[in-house]
């Protein structure tokens, strides 16, 4: 086994009696485990308390991050839902189902205002998807619509894009799109997707579904007032 200076490390001879480099007389022969200078060990306990400061600092940021993660999921789990009240509360007349890709255009229905309630045909609805009709009242008529969400609810609405002044809309898969600006909102919730006017979808008014009809409150509508 090679013998080391005990002062610098330096490789010696197996008889040496003096370094030949620093010129230390050499008391006695040790192993090159032994023969490390003091430096050589101090450096070590560096780097070993280096790494063992590195590792307490990465358990702290980890710590931190998951508060921060944990603080960001409760202060989003407070925030308001963003369902329609309105929507939410609508009622549920079929199996859920999906609209396809290709666009389902408005159909126009017949439509009769009796007892203070705008009443069309829920068989007309069924069969048709989504539905178009004119509330009048005196001199004033307003635009309407009807269409069953992919949750099998009965959504009405009043069937403008406020800020493009639109009236006709289609479904096309998973939205509801406006046929003048291209603006889409969400078929189940009406909350906006894309487009300019995704702030103002068509405005939910509350319906019921007695028997065959289903009856929209004609004061909700008569009452009605642009959003902007």
């Amino acid at each position: 086994m090679a013998n080391f200076c005990t002062w610098c490390g330096t490789a010696l001879e197996e008889e040496a009696r003096f370094c030949t480099q620093c010129g230390k007389e050499i008391s006695e022969h040790v192993s090159a485990e032994s023969a490390r200078p003091a430096a050589f060990s101090e450096k070590r306990q560096k780097v070993l308390e280096g790494d063992k400061n590195s590792r307490d600092k990465n358990v702290i940021y980890i710590g931190l991050a998951l508060f921060a993660i944990l603080g960001f999921m409760l202060f989003f789990d407070s925030l308001p839902s963003m369902v329609n009240p309105v929507v939410e509360r609508q009622p549920v007349i079929s199996e859920p189902f999906d609209y396809p890709a290709t666009p389902v255009r408005m159909k126009p229905a017949p439509v009769e205002t009796r007892d203070g309630k705008i009443i069309f045909k829920l068989s007309d609805l069924k069969k048709n998807k989504f539905l178009r009709f004119d509330y009048s009242s005196g001199t004033s008529s307003l635009p309407l619509l009807a269409y069953i969400s992919q949750e099998g609810k009965v959504i009405t609405a009043v069937s403008v894009c406020e800020p493009c002044n639109s009236t006709s809309f289609h479904i096309k898969g998973e939205q509801l799109v406006c046929n003048s600006c291209g603006t889409t909102w969400e078929v189940n919730s009406l909350n906006g997707v894309s487009g300019s006017c995704q702030k103002f979808p068509p405005d939910a008014v509350p319906s019921v579904v007695v028997g065959d009809e289903v009856h929209i409150d004609e004061q909700a509508v008569a009452s009605w007032r642009r959003r902007i």
